[in-house]
């Protein structure tokens, strides 16, 4: 599909920026006409579309930037829409992390508690978010990059308003971590992948053609890496002995050692106040460069891989010759392990035909009791954001691994409603 027009819902995040300057480096090969950039937080907006559009017009790029705190009109007749929102901001993200630690469960934005919290918010803004796409793009696709994106991608597949995409890059950082670990950190990277988001397993994996050498349990993760990856890469190394010709994503070891993960929330505190301590910065930084002729870009969230996995996808569409990227799609053939219609995550070929799909390897075979565990979780959580009940809500968080009984799943619910108030749809 030719994408000439693209808009990007949350555009006026601390990610923008960086993104934004991805689409500009490929901006020759994408053939982008128009960015529209949307966000609630018409301040940010802004401050965003300013800097994007002095970029572009530092580069000689001709690219419109065009900001819009209207959804209608942000998305009216584009092709594409990149959906990268935070409903409830980051003051429910620091709920997420901590309210399931004060009930000895990890506190974390994806997995567990959190993520369920997460997707009760999330699902109802991208079903919205689909909705306003049928009726002013319904041929545009929609890329959901809003966590937790394969709840979310699950709840927009049954819906089936628009087409969509769930992406993710965490399958680009654990294996860099690994080419890292094995003293191959720019090699040619191939493999195969199966499961969930933020389940994955990697096999078949190779750097410059050679297969990837056995891992040392005890290898050291990449020195930038903060506490929580160091451990994670840690545990996912473990896990990776036990398993020869595996890598694990490297949320799974919330699953199998979910006490070390309280206990370090304890220690070190939670992810979204190390977050909020920069944000300030991000969007003064913004402003000082939007107001220069030649922008330098030094500071914004994320690492490349945000805007590079968004762009790549792009490219992708807009390609003749399909090529491999790691996505969140129904299943429909790739494995036997889940329903036809779940959303997995698996390395599928994309071209402007669209998703070429071929069977993935079998995860683990004592992986799988966890797996479908999960699966379960991801359908009962997507229905019971669109329910908008306490039984289902309760059914679906009693589901979830970290959680495992109807009665610590009423216990987050209760303590939830104070914590969340009216930012969660159920408490309403």
């Amino acid at each position: 599909m030719t994408i000439r027009k693209f808009t990007v819902v949350g555009g006026g995040s601390a990610y923008a920026p960086g993104l934004f300057a991805a689409l500009l480096h490929h901006r020759d090969e994408l053939g982008l006409e128009e960015v529209r950039l949307f966000d609630t937080h018409t301040g940010h907006l802004e401050v965003v579309s300013r800097l994007c559009q002095r970029m572009a017009e530092s580069q000689g790029a001709r690219l419109r930037v065009r900001a819009s705190a209207e959804l209608p009109d942000a998305v009216r007749g584009v092709d594409a829409v990149l959906h990268t929102t935070r409903p409830g901001g980051f003051a429910c993200r620091r709920v997420d992390e901590a309210l399931p630690v004060s009930l000895g469960m990890p506190g974390q934005e994806t997995v567990g508690p959190g993520g369920f919290f997460f997707a009760l918010r999330s699902v109802p803004v991208a079903l919205g978010l689909a909705r306003t796409m049928a009726t002013h793009c319904p041929q545009a696709i929609l890329l959901n990059y809003t966590n937790p994106t394969n709840i979310v991608t699950q709840a927009l597949v049954e819906a089936g308003d628009v087409q969509v995409l769930g992406l993710c890059d965490q399958s680009d950082e654990d294996l860099a971590a690994v080419a890292e670990a094995s003293g191959l950190p720019h090699a040619p990277l191939d493999f195969r992948c199966v499961g969930l988001n933020h389940a994955t397993w990697y096999t078949d994996v190779t750097f410059d053609g050679r297969p990837l050498p056995r891992v040392d349990p005890k290898a050291k993760a990449p020195a930038e890496y903060d506490q929580e990856h160091q451990v994670r890469f840690a545990l996912s190394a473990r896990m990776a002995a036990e398993h020869p010709g595996w890598w694990p994503n490297s949320y799974l070891p919330y699953y199998l050692w979910p006490d070390r993960f309280v206990e370090l929330s304890r220690q070190v505190g939670f992810r979204t106040d190390a977050i909020l301590a920069k944000l300030d910065g991000y969007f003064t930084h913004f402003a000082e460069e939007a107001a220069k002729s030649t922008p330098d870009l030094r500071h914004h969230r994320g690492t490349a891989g945000f805007g590079d996995m968004a762009v790549n996808v792009l490219r992708c569409l807009g390609a003749e010759t399909p090529r491999p990227v790691v996505l969140n799609v129904p299943n429909r053939g790739l494995t036997g392990a889940f329903a036809p219609d779940t959303v997995v995550e698996a390395r599928v070929r994309l071209s402007q035909r669209g998703v070429e799909r071929a069977p993935c390897p079998p995860a683990p075979e004592a992986t799988r009791p966890l797996m479908a565990r999960l699966e379960a979780y991801q359908r009962a959580t997507a229905r019971a954001a669109l329910a908008v009940t306490w039984a289902s809500a309760e059914e679906a968080l009693a589901l979830n691994p970290l959680v495992g009984s109807g009665e610590r799943a009423r216990a987050l619910l209760q303590a939830g409603r104070a914590e969340y108030g009216e930012e969660v749809p159920l408490y309403r």
